[in-house]
């Protein structure tokens, strides 16, 4: 499917058909990654979530905590 960059400003923007963002589960303020490639490829992908510190820490609960933030006892010659 061929699309049209525009001039939005100062900047370009790149349409993307209805249809498309439908299937994409795109809508207006979706973030995305942008990669410009060597072969002069565009690659446009749905951004992954990024999560807080604090909505990680809240997420926290016995059953999933890693066992390494247990404090256990010296094992060889650790300075406490």
């Amino acid at each position: 499917m061929q699309s049209q960059i525009s001039r939005w400003g100062n900047s370009l923007g790149l349409r993307v058909p209805s249809d498309m963002a439908r299937r994409l589960g795109l809508s207006a303020g979706t973030a995305v990654e942008i990669e410009a490639r060597d072969d002069g490829a565009l690659v446009v992908t749905k951004a992954r979530r990024r999560y807080t510190l604090e909505e990680l820490v809240a997420g926290m609960t016995p059953d999933n905590a890693h066992p390494a933030l247990v404090d256990d006892a010296p094992r060889g010659e650790e300075l406490l």
